[in-house]
């Protein structure tokens, strides 16, 4: 009997020791959870995770944003997202520390990065057509700056080398002159300019 009672508290602490263990390898690895953004900081948010981790406390976290340099989405507190792990740190590519990364394992929660999530309560104006918006609109432009499109809710601008052509409430401008009133110099058969007024309808 004795011997046999020996070997259930034996198996018993082995069946715990591989809990525990098993516990440990899912705490070292990065957690792909839903979570919403509360703090944003440039490409960098704050999230809290929407998930009941009970009994544990899952703590704000500050990750990046996964989004490439050539296209940054206009991220808002509140939106929701997904936490996506990485398998090493991505401190030294994503500027939030140096060096290059080992493939030593990081500690639960600092591998992640935030994924937005579409939504089925914001459909999209035209399923066959990219659409880009943000509450100041979108920006297009060259790395260089020298040609760019902006659209927000005072207008159009598009501006190259140094020139401005603008769309609002107020008409065309074209380097701060109004296209319905410029004029220009006709000399029809004469030797002598005479002013035509603006465009005609």
């Amino acid at each position: 009997m004795a011997n046999n009672a020996s070997k259930l508290w034996l198996q018993k602490s082995l069946n715990d020791l591989a809990i525990n263990r098993a516990q440990q390898a899912i705490q070292n690895t990065g957690r792909a959870l839903p979570c919403r953004v509360v703090a944003v900081n440039g490409s960098i948010v704050t999230v809290a995770f929407e998930v009941n981790s009970a009994p544990w406390t899952l703590p704000q976290i500050t990750i990046p944003k996964a989004e490439s340099q050539w296209v940054r989405m206009p991220t808002q507190v509140g939106d929701f997202g997904l936490t996506i792990p990485g398998d090493v740190s991505l401190a030294a590519v994503t500027g939030m520390g140096m060096g290059i990364a080992s493939m030593v394992r990081r500690g639960n929660l600092s591998t992640l990065v935030f994924l937005p999530l579409s939504n089925k309560n914001l459909p999209p104006i035209d399923p066959n057509a990219a659409q880009i918006e943000g509450p100041n609109g979108a920006i297009i432009r060259t790395t260089s700056g020298s040609a760019s499109l902006t659209v927000n809710d005072d207008g159009i601008t598009m501006t190259f080398g140094g020139k401005t052509v603008k769309l609002n409430g107020s008409g065309l401008t074209i380097d701060g002159v109004l296209f319905d009133t410029h004029t220009h110099l006709y000399a029809p058969g004469t030797g002598t300019p005479t002013e035509t007024g603006g465009p005609q309808g």
